[in-house]
C-alpha cells in the first residue's frame, strides 16, 4: 500500500491519476471528505452545529468556499473542523480499503490525502509518498487555474505542513515543479521500483 500526499495546488491528484494509470487502486480521501458535508450526512449535520447556517449553499450542502473563508482565517476554527471530520474520513477510508484489499488482493492500493503529514496519519500504509511544488509555482497554478485570489492561496498554503516536512517524513519524494510529462515520468520510475519491477525503460 501507498499514501500520496501533498499540499494544495501540488499536483498530487495528477500523481494519483498516474498511480490508477499503472495499475493501483486509488481510494481519494479528500473526495471522501467532500462526500461526508453532503445533506443528510452526519459530516453536514456536524458542520452546521459548529458554523451554524452561513456556510450554507442555496441547495442546503455546504458551500466549501465559504466554510474556507472562515476557517483559513481562524487556526481554532480549522482544528474544531478537522477534529469533527477527520475521524469520519478515517473510519470511511478504512472500509474502502478494506474492500480494495478483499476485490484487488493483488493489486497496490492508493490512499491519497492532502493532510497526512499534518495529522499524523498513512491509514495503515507501506510507504508514505509525497507530492512536493515550490510555493510560488503553487500560487501561480491555484491564480491560473482555479481562479483563487493570492491571498486565498498562501492562505491555504500557510494552513498546511511545508515541504521540508512533507520530504522528513516521506519514504519517497516526487518533486513537481517542472511539466505533467516530467511528473509522469518521475511517478512512473518511482512506481516499478515500489512494485519491485525494475526501472522504467
Amino acid at each position: 500500500m501507498i499514501g500520496l500526499t501533498g499540499g494544495i495546488g501540488s499536483g498530487k491528484s495528477t500523481a494519483a491519476a498516474i498511480m490508477a494509470s499503472l495499475g493501483g487502486v486509488v481510494i481519494d480521501a479528500d473526495r471522501i471528505a467532500h462526500e461526508i458535508y453532503l445533506p443528510g450526512t452526519d459530516g453536514h449535520a456536524a458542520v452546521l452545529g459548529l458554523f451554524g447556517d452561513d456556510v450554507l449553499a442555496a441547495d442546503g450542502s455546504i458551500d466549501r468556499l465559504l466554510l474556507g473563508q472562515v476557517v483559513f482565517n481562524d487556526r481554532s476554527k480549522l482544528a474544531q473542523l478537522n477534529g469533527l471530520i477527520h475521524p469520519l474520513v478515517r473510519s470511511e477510508v478504512a472500509g474502502r480499503m478494506a474492500d480494495a484489499h478483499n476485490d484487488h488482493p493483488q493489486s497496490v492500493v492508493v490512499v491519497e490525502a492532502a493532510l497526512m503529514t499534518e495529522t499524523g496519519w498513512t491509514g495503515g500504509v507501506g510507504e508514505l509518498w509525497a507530492v512536493v511544488t515550490d510555493p510560488e509555482l503553487v500560487v501561480g497554478r491555484l491564480v491560473s487555474g482555479r481562479g483563487m485570489t493570492v491571498g486565498e492561496v498562501r492562505l491555504r498554503v500557510a494552513a498546511q505542513t511545508d515541504n521540508d516536512a512533507r520530504r522528513e517524513v516521506a519514504d519517497r519524494v516526487i518533486e513537481n515543479n517542472g511539466t505533467v510529462d516530467e511528473l509522469e515520468r518521475a511517478v512512473e520510475v518511482a512506481w516499478l521500483e515500489f512494485t519491485g519491477e525494475g526501472p522504467a525503460a
